[in-house]
């Protein structure tokens, strides 16, 4: 099997098990008959990734990729390290939402995402950390009204009850 092969089946037994893990998401009451769910969004994604990953399985066969699987200068190539590192800043976030809040985690990931990957300027990493962090609240806060919990820190010098 060529490498494009491995990763549209790769791809398509995580749609399907994403696809299958989105029936197990709880609906509130009463929302059985609403045209949005919660359920909604994984549902199509879910059906998306399939449909990609069967399109990218199918072309993998009618184009031969000469590449051989263990290619191993190119694999000397890759930055393991950096892949790493980013994956070490994502469970970062995800375990930081939810005591500094969206805005904060979020910047701080983008801060330290643009760090791993090489970006030097100081003025481009700190205007787009938080341009698109404080742009993605509003859009999700006051454009699409989905609550974004402010975060433990928040509640905890503003002395809020939760």
């Amino acid at each position: 099997m060529v490498k494009s092969r491995i990763g549209a089946l790769f791809f398509l037994f995580f749609s399907l098990f994403y696809f299958y893990k989105s029936f197990d998401i709880h609906l509130l009451k009463g929302a059985y008959y609403e045209t949005m769910t919660a359920q909604t969004f994984p549902y199509y994604l879910g059906i998306l990734g399939i449909v990609v990953s069967l399109l990218l399985l199918l072309f993998s066969f009618i184009k031969i990729d000469k590449d051989d699987l263990f290619d191993m200068e190119k694999l000397r190539t890759y930055d393991f390290k950096k892949a790493f590192y980013l994956i070490l800043s994502m469970i970062f976030y995800g375990y930081t939402i939810r005591s500094l809040g969206f805005v904060i985690s979020t910047i701080l990931f983008l801060i330290l995402g643009f760090k791993i990957l090489g970006e030097k300027s100081w003025k481009i990493i700190l205007l787009t950390s938080f341009g698109i962090s404080i742009a993605f609240w509003l859009l999700l806060t006051q454009l699409l009204g989905i609550y974004v919990e402010n975060g433990l820190i928040f509640e905890y010098f503003l002395g809020a009850q939760s």
